[in-house]
């Protein structure tokens, strides 16, 4: 197991799609349950940042953290805010609830990259792939005491190591579904 913890981002609104992406279902079992078992291959910790936590009371088990966002409208910094606020763990690989191929193997070899001297480690796959990276539980207090409105706008302000060459298969790694289209072109080529 890794040292670090994991922290799964389920607050957003869904409204491309129209409904909780969480409970999409792959290979007959929900995103958030094939992410989350996932996750509890490799990490100790894994922490659900949520909008509402009886949305999610069906899959909150195993030891699993919950932590609800208390800024509305925020987004992702705020499930990051507060997932920072109660870890135990110096980093956490932080991903949405709507990557349902995320890779062990991936995961582990983006954590080779984790050291002291950067606070977030992150995929440059065209673009970075701000929700399949680490990040420092030292972000905490800038997030908290800065005027930061995304992720985006954190990682421009801090020290990042962008990773752009992998040995594993980072590009499934990193799809997140985002549209009925997404979803569609996934269960079509759906290969767990």
């Amino acid at each position: 197991m890794l040292k670090f913890g994991a922290l799964v981002l389920c607050g957003g609104k869904s409204k491309r799609i129209g409904k909780n992406k969480a409970y999409l279902l792959k290979n007959n079992e929900s995103f958030i349950s094939i992410i989350v078992n996932r996750l509890l291959e490799i990490f100790e910790e894994v922490i659900l940042a949520v909008d509402e936590t009886q949305k999610y009371a069906q899959i909150i088990s195993n030891g699993l953290k919950v932590v609800e966002d208390k800024k509305n409208y925020f987004g992702p910094i705020e499930g990051l805010r507060q997932g920072l606020r109660v870890t135990h763990k110096q980093y956490l690989f932080v991903c949405g609830c709507d990557m349902p191929n995320i890779k062990k193997d991936c995961i582990e070899e983006l954590a080779n990259y984790v050291d002291n001297s950067y606070d977030c480690v992150i995929p440059l796959i065209e673009s970075p792939q701000v929700l399949h990276g680490f990040y420092s539980k030292s972000l905490y207090k800038k997030i908290e005491s800065g005027n930061y409105f995304s992720i985006k706008g954190l990682l421009s302000d801090v020290k990042v190591k962008y990773v752009s060459k992998f040995n594993c298969n980072i590009k499934e790694s990193v799809i997140n579904i985002n549209t009925k289209e997404d979803y569609a072109k996934l269960l079509g080529g759906a290969n767990g």
